[in-house]
């Protein structure tokens, strides 16, 4: 105990610290996240969020009908993905269930040969995403747009890339009544369900409720006789209009 006084005795709070090697404890602690931060305390959240696999989140607001740029992405060639969710849709009103949707956005960039992405939005309600585009702002950077109804407010957000890809989605994107001049559309496909049911003609097919054929029909067999006609056994035995 003397030896140890003796050691300690003079010295300065460094070398208390150094003496009984709480130096790299120190160190480490300085480093370490606080509870009480509930994750506040994390430098690069969104870099977090990919080291544990999950799903990055985040609000967002599209108040009127039109055109908003909702993310800007950082896609390189051959090849890179990005996808961004909408959870809701325009509209808050009890009982109206297709305000209730989910809409997603699909990007994909190319082979460098053309220069490029790929935007896809797969629909499920009609008070979704109704539309989407893409802006190319200089090399591999892309502002991504969407378009929808009036009322989006406080939608969910989630989004996802490729290690070689970053994506910025905006909380509170900004705001065109038009598509911007030099946009690229890109596709929308529909998600048919039983609230969007396609139509005969989505389809090509002959309604139950009737409908308009257009070219000639044959039942069992091959129609020889084209044009408005209807063949039935043998392939030119039927009914021709003005034949």
């Amino acid at each position: 105990m003397d030896d140890t006084l003796t050691a300690l005795s003079g010295k300065s709070i460094e070398g208390l610290i150094e003496y009984v090697g709480l130096r790299e404890t120190i160190n480490h602690a300085a480093d370490a996240l606080q509870k009480s931060q509930n994750g506040g305390d994390i430098p690069d959240k969104k870099q977090f969020a990919r080291t544990i696999s999950a799903v990055t989140s985040t609000t967002i607001t599209l108040g009127e009908s039109g055109w908003f740029k909702i993310a800007t992405v950082f896609m390189p060639q051959s090849t890179s993905t990005a996808v961004i969710k909408l959870y809701g849709g325009s509209g808050f009103n009890v009982g109206s269930f297709e305000q209730s949707t989910i809409s997603e956005l699909v990007l994909r960039a190319g082979n460098g040969s053309p220069v490029g992405i790929t935007a896809t939005l797969w629909k499920r309600s009609p008070n979704g995403v109704l539309e989407c585009a893409w802006i190319n702002t200089s090399g591999d950077n892309y502002d991504i747009y969407v378009r929808i109804n009036q009322y989006a407010y406080w939608l969910i957000a989630q989004y996802d890339y490729t290690g070689n890809a970053n994506v910025t989605l905006y909380n509170a994107p900004e705001y065109s009544e038009t598509k911007p001049a030099n946009a690229t559309n890109g596709q929308t496909y529909t998600l048919y369900n039983s609230m969007m049911k396609p139509t005969a003609g989505d389809v090509e097919a002959l309604s139950v409720n009737g409908g308009r054929l257009n070219g000639a029909l044959g039942i069992g067999t091959d129609n020889v006789l084209g044009g408005s006609s209807i063949v039935f056994g043998d392939n030119d035995t039927g009914f021709k209009q003005n034949g």
